[in-house]
């Protein structure tokens, strides 16, 4: 189709004819008969006096072809809508041009978008004051071509190709006086309220204005839209504005400033992710063009953009899970955040590539900057996404991951647990146990011992040929204490060995010299029989009992492992009872400690009895060995019934300093007595005796939590009414300040929230609660996160009024 000049084009006709006014008239007239020319062919009949006669000539409009003859002119045609004018009209257009291959090809593409483009199609009073702004150079000019621009009063369409520009103008006066344009073009007044606060930096109003501004009409929409991106190209994006995008999502996902608005907002460390999401929904296709093209500018960009190109349920290329795996493992430092892309790269794995890719890169995965990747191939084995030969390539790099990486790395592929978790064959799980086992040679730490027996213990039965090698030959102490240990967890797995690993265990006897691990392989085997299928084989449990016999204080944990198993017998176990109960209330010496002085410097030396030391160092011991006895199914009757009192005995001794023992000591007997009252089965007259020793102590926090133990699984009006008085005097004495210091508030609320939980708290219950949960209120800056767990389910069963003052948990 061609297309003439039309009357908007005034100014460039006028142009063309020189200023010659009867001219432009004439062509003018022509216009109103709906006859138009090209550019080209206007330009051929201004070049000549024939041409111009031709346009004078008053039948041009009747017979063409008659008057350019006339005018002795062949190369003009005129077309109507047949020959391929506009629909309407009649163009006269240059022979050249009907049916050029090249000017079909020029009509085809696109018209001229964007503030050029729309300048072109301006009316003459608009085109001035416009040509006027872009041509300014000082801010003065602009803003005096604006006051002009105001007063011819733009529709809103042209405000908002305007708007990026005049927004993200340095100079104040302009911005203000785009503003006074937009009021004068018809814009509302909350795009006034949105420009004025991305000025001021108001988040605050930002997002409150950005659900307003979506329900606007679209041309009020298209111009708060240019007012955004006005802002992001001034470099001074933020949350807020994202939030107002996100709102705008709808309009802006066929918006021409789309693609503009998002390479502003990619570079910047807001988060676009629910900004990209609410694109996706309405134009996936387009979003994926509009990201992709922006790859390739640096590591940190692309992470992000292959981030956002990860919607839920959508799938990766090749390409792209290759680039995400590489920026994953990069050694440097960007990208920084890694755990976002490792989620992306889960999600997109819809072909179960990703665990075969990771596994090609061996080694590196050492190497890498972030330790996410753990993460991923653990999140992975939990998906079951990992194929076996996939998982056998990755299980040969964690062992040799395991004996050579770095601290962050090791630590990190053993919190993720992936020696458990990779589905791999037999044969290279066990290869993993000697790593690890070394691991606890190298490392002591607590956490890290802690994580190596969780992995052990997690790999079964496959562990223990290599545990049973390292148990019998390593020449750490410490290490073979710890497999030790785990050898009973790993026969719980593997029912059929406890009998042999019993006997296995006792013949280590004969190569163990120190006593303590004596007493960790008896032990051992004392655990297996009391919790095994064995706790009936005679034989075995009298050799377990009869390797005991001079092990001295290295006994306490097979005794107590001993006497709970069904195969104990009753006099045995009362025996084992009344023998920990007697040392651990042993009478200790009472006499002056021994001092010297140095006399050459005058230090003071304070000798401490070596009993008294050995003592206060195996009661927690013997503490742990009675609770499992006295908690065991099998200790019922007069056995537990003694083992209770002559604790309970005890416990008034020490809590009334007649028997002086350790701090740590005390508060370890009042666990074992909350432990043991705390069963539902254990008897009632035995539970209130317990109840009425500590009562009296609920200032300690150890014994307060040990009464809440008990007192929540109690009944009775009885313990009721102990359960209140203990709830008072804890308020007392946390309402009155100095009774805890600063360190113990934690534990204290803790401790609050457990005495709310019990079901009775007497005849003055609800009186009780009002008080605790005032207390609690006013401790709310120390509430941790169990405390806070423990009272927004507490919130569900305590009346309204109460719950309302718990609400902050």
């Amino acid at each position: 189709m061609i297309r003439g000049l039309r009357a908007s084009d005034a100014a460039d006709i006028r142009r063309r004819t020189g200023g010659d006014m009867r001219l432009l008239l004439r062509i003018g007239a022509l216009l109103e008969a709906k006859i138009s020319f090209t550019e080209l062919a206007l330009d051929r009949l201004l070049a000549d006096e024939a041409g111009r006669k031709l346009l004078s000539d008053r039948k041009l409009d009747a017979d063409f072809l008659a008057a350019a003859a006339a005018a002795g002119i062949d190369d003009l045609r005129l077309l109507d809508e047949a020959a391929g004018a506009e629909a309407g009209w009649r163009t006269v257009a240059l022979s050249d041009e009907v049916g050029n291959p090249l000017t079909a090809s020029l009509l085809a593409e696109p018209p001229e978008s964007g503030l050029q483009g729309m300048v072109s199609h301006l009316a003459p009073a608009l085109r001035a004051p416009v040509e006027g702004l872009m041509q300014a150079r000082e801010a003065d000019q602009r803003a005096a071509a604006l006051e002009r621009l105001r007063y011819a009063a733009p529709p809103l369409s042209v405000v908002g190709e305007l708007m990026p520009m005049l927004l993200a103008d340095g100079a104040e006066l302009v911005r203000e006086r785009a503003i006074a344009l937009v009021v004068a073009s018809g814009g509302h007044s909350l795009i006034v309220d949105l420009v004025r606060a991305m000025q001021r930096h108001d988040e605050a109003t930002l997002l409150r204005l950005a659900p307003s501004v979506a329900a606007l009409p679209a041309d009020q929409q298209d111009l708060a839209i240019s007012a955004v991106v006005a802002q992001a190209a001034r470099g001074e994006a933020s949350q807020g504005l994202i939030e107002v995008c996100t709102a705008l999502a709808p309009a802006l996902a066929t918006h021409r400033a789309l693609d503009r608005l998002l390479e502003l907002l990619l570079p910047t460390s807001f988060s676009v992710v629910e900004l990209v999401r609410a694109l996706q929904r309405i134009d996936g296709g387009r979003i994926v063009d509009v990201l992709s093209r922006s790859l390739g500018f640096g590591a940190e960009q692309d992470a992000r953009i292959i981030v956002l190109l990860a919607a839920p349920g959508s799938s990766g290329s090749d390409s792209m899970l290759e680039r995400g795996v590489d920026l994953l493992l990069e050694a440097g430092e960007d990208p920084r955040s890694r755990m976002p892309l490792a989620a992306a790269l889960r999600r997109i794995d819809s072909g179960r590539t990703l665990a075969r890719r990771i596994a090609a890169r061996g080694m590196r995965l050492g190497q890498s900057h972030d330790t996410s990747v753990h993460w991923l191939i653990a999140e992975m084995c939990r998906d079951g996404t990992v194929a076996q030969d996939d998982a056998d390539e990755l299980a040969g790099t964690i062992r040799h991951l395991l004996r050579e990486a770095s601290g962050p790395h090791l630590v990190s592929v053993l919190e993720q647990q992936l020696p458990v978790l990779l589905p791999c064959s037999p044969v290279q799980r066990a290869a993993l146990v000697d790593p690890l086992i070394e691991i606890c040679a190298r490392y002591r730490a607590d956490r890290t011992t802690d994580l190596v027996t969780t992995a052990l213990v997690g790999i079964g039965a496959t562990a223990l040929p290599a545990v049973w090698e390292s148990l019998e030959g390593h020449p750490m102490e410490h290490v073979r204490l710890l497999l030790a240990g785990l050898v009973p967890e790993m026969v719980r797995r593997a029912p059929d060995q406890a009998a042999a690993a019993v006997r296995r265990l006792l013949s280590g006897l004969a190569r163990a010299e120190q006593g303590s691990e004596r007493g960790a392989l008896v032990a051992a085997a004392a655990r297996i029989l009391a919790e095994g299928a064995l706790s009936g084989d005679a034989p075995l449990a009298q050799a377990v009992d009869a390797a005991t016999t001079g092990l001295g204080r290295f006994a306490y944990e097979a005794l107590g492992h001993l006497a709970s198993g069904s195969g104990c017998t009753p006099e045995r176990r009362a025996a084992i009872v009344d023998q920990l109960l007697m040392e651990a209330c042993a009478e200790l010496p009472d006499t002056p400690t021994p001092v010297t002085t140095d006399a050459a410097t005058g230090e003071v030396t304070f000798e401490l009895d070596e009993r008294l030391a050995a003592h206060t160092e195996h009661v927690p011991r013997i503490l742990v060995a009675l609770a499992r006895i006295g908690r065991s199914p099998n200790c019922q009757g007069e056995v537990q019934r003694h083992l209770v009192e002559r604790l309970v005995a005890q416990w008034k001794l020490v809590a009334t300093w007649r028997l002086v023992w350790g701090p740590g000591n005390v508060h370890e007997l009042a666990a074992t007595l909350g432990q043991l009252a705390s069963e539902t089965d254990f008897p009632g007259p035995l539970r209130v005796r317990v109840v009425e020793a500590l009562t009296p102590q609920v200032g300690q926090l150890a014994v307060a939590r040990a009464l809440a133990r008990i007192l929540t699984v109690g009944d009775g009006a009885y313990l009721a009414r102990l359960a209140g008085r203990a709830a008072e005097d804890l308020v007392k004495l946390a309402a009155r300040g100095g009774e805890f210091s600063e360190d113990d508030r934690e534990d204290l609320t803790e401790v609050l929230a457990d005495f709310l939980a019990i079901p009775a708290l007497g005849p003055d219950a609800d009186n009780v609660r009002r008080r605790l949960v005032g207390v609690i209120a006013t401790m709310r800056d120390h509430a941790t996160s169990r405390a806070r767990a423990r009272l927004r389910y507490l919130c569900s069963e305590l009346p309204p009024e109460l719950a309302s003052r718990l609400d902050w948990a």
